[in-house]
């Protein structure tokens, strides 16, 4: 019976190590299915929701006296429920409630089980088992019978909901093993929520939901409109971005860029990907973006012969070398350029984990979420200026919005390319550089 108990509790941590790692797109990707299945404005409404709330969930978090491991309970729970009400109807009120749960665990899950490992990693040996990856298999082709027998994703958000299940006992062990920590770390203070903060986040968010409905469907609204909404909404996000400044004692600039590149990269070129690879453009794009942040680290380490500082500087060459390849229109050089600023991706991530975590005078137990805080900044950032741009070569050139997020021909690849690549691309070396040259990131020789 105890061996039985152990490998039901082996079952769960797995399980709660998928849902980390994928929780962030897959809620999102089985709604997106489901909408392309039954074009039903209900799902629509709930892709729209779902992204919007994934988005606001990382800024409006932390403000129950709570800690990392009880925050990590409650987004398996909303995981579960909205699954569970995504399985068991199509009603419009029910799918928004789902949408909106499923948003807050996307976006906080992650974040919250990488600050409990963190936090077990300092105070005791804790180790994944290689049965906690395994269940990556397991659980794909469990997924995969949903696709096969078109069980119109019934099963799939069952499964999910399931999962979300099993994980809380994971959950629970997780929490308990980090008491020890949070008897030896003082926590943080709730922050007062401002008016004028839930004003201009009501405002900015509602805008972003209008903007994502644009890249779904035709709507009617003047261009010139919807430019003065991306401006107000830069404005907005920038002045969210000041009143949380002090949020971080470091890496504020480092973080920021690494939002505005991951978009860059997965966002704008996983559509732009189409006019320089051809049909297979977005599955081409994500693969190299996979094998740059898998192998960043390990293979700027291993050239640098192991030594920190010679490692960042390669990594760093080569983010600079992948920003003007990016320029060049040429399959085999454009997708360079997407692997180099993929493998500094890679490079940067544990560091940029490990310096914030430990980072003086900052709260461990906020430390990863505000790391992400910041991380989304720059990616609404990177979305709103690449919005904006195809505002402005959509009027100039007499085209629709959605021609660029369903395209049929390559036809306008230069005017997308000098339009938007290009000024987005330069938006995001200067970024770079800053944050290469910023009193934030400093380099330490090893």
């Amino acid at each position: 019976m105890e061996k039985l108990r152990h490998s039901g509790l082996d079952f769960s941590v797995a399980t709660l190590n998928f849902l980390a790692n994928i929780g962030v797109v897959l809620p999102y990707v089985l709604i997106l299915f489901k909408y392309q299945q039954t074009r039903s404005s209900h799902y629509l409404v709930a892709i729209i929701v779902l992204y919007v709330a994934r988005a606001a969930s990382i800024f409006w978090t932390k403000h129950l006296n709570l800690t990392a491991s009880n925050y990590l309970l409650v987004c398996l729970w909303l995981g579960a429920i909205g699954s569970i009400i995504l399985s068991l109807t199509s009603n419009l009120a029910m799918l928004v409630i789902a949408a909106i749960a499923l948003g807050y665990t996307s976006a906080n899950l992650w974040p919250y089980y990488l600050t409990i490992k963190l936090h077990l990693t300092e105070a005791t040996d804790f180790k994944l088992k290689k049965l906690y990856w395994l269940i990556f298999l397991g659980l794909a082709l469990l997924f995969s019978l949903d696709f096969l027998f078109d069980l119109q994703y019934r099963l799939a958000f069952i499964l999910l909901a399931a999962l979300f299940l099993i994980a809380i006992p994971a959950g629970q062990l997780l929490s308990k093993f980090s008491l020890a920590f949070y008897d030896q770390h003082e926590r943080s203070t709730t922050q007062p929520v401002k008016f004028w903060r839930v004003a201009l986040f009501i405002i900015f968010f509602a805008v972003l939901g209008l903007l994502t409905l644009l890249r779904k469907v035709n709507l009617n609204i003047a261009l010139p409109a919807v430019l003065a909404l991306i401006v107000l909404d830069i404005l907005l996000l920038n002045l969210e971005f000041w009143a949380d400044w002090h949020a971080m004692n470091s890496n504020k600039l480092r973080v920021v860029n690494r939002g505005f590149l991951l978009s860059l990269v997965l966002l704008f070129n996983s559509f732009f990907g189409y006019f320089i690879f051809g049909a297979a453009g977005m599955y081409i794009v994500f693969g190299l973006y996979l094998l740059g942040f898998e192998t960043g680290a390990p293979l700027s380490t291993l050239i640098a012969n192991h030594t920190r500082f010679s490692a960042m500087t390669i990594a760093r060459f080569g983010l600079v070398i992948g920003h003007l390849l990016m320029l060049i229109p040429i399959p085999v050089i454009y997708g360079l350029g997407l692997l180099l600023v993929a493998l500094y991706l890679g490079f940067e991530n544990p560091g940029i984990n490990d310096s914030v975590y430990h980072g003086e005078g900052e709260d461990p137990d906020l430390a990863i979420i505000h790391k992400y805080r910041f991380s989304m900044y720059g990616g609404l950032l990177c979305q709103l200026c690449f919005f904006g741009l195809l505002v402005i070569i959509s009027a100039l050139n007499n085209v629709r919005l959605m021609a660029f997020f369903n395209p049929t021909s390559p036809a306008l690849a230069a005017h997308y390319l000098h339009g938007i690549a290009w000024p987005l691309v330069a938006v995001s070396a200067i970024l770079t550089l800053i944050s290469f040259y910023s009193q934030d990131h400093p380099l330490q020789k090893s």
